[in-house]
């Protein structure tokens, strides 16, 4: 049986978030063939201040997509919408978590 190489987009947000809402539908309208995991951290402040300290975010949601075992960091809404629009830019250039630049917090 052949791997699957199928992507998967990881969607930390907030449930009343209108851009993590907005995130969610822009990917699986242009990636139907994906796969979808929406995180809800509505439930733990700690949580989402690990969350936003681990991959350097100061806001949700936080985008990240994994293919072939290679995890890029996408960011944001704002973001998502750039690779989106420049799709083979990212897949040949994926940065690993550990590599993005953190903002300061």
């Amino acid at each position: 049986m052949e791997e699957s190489t199928k992507g998967v987009f990881i969607i930390y947000g907030i449930t009343d978030c209108p851009a993590c809402l907005r995130a969610c539908a822009s990917a699986m309208e242009l990636y139907p063939d994906c796969e979808y995991v929406f995180v809800e951290t509505d439930f733990s402040k700690s949580y989402r201040h690990k969350l936003k300290a681990r991959y350097g975010m100061s806001t949700f949601p936080i985008i990240i997509y994994e293919e072939n075992s290679c995890k890029t960091v996408i960011g944001g809404y704002d973001e998502l919408t750039s690779f989106i629009a420049n799709r083979e830019e990212y897949s040949d250039n994926s940065t690993p978590i550990e590599n993005k630049k953190k903002e300061p917090t």
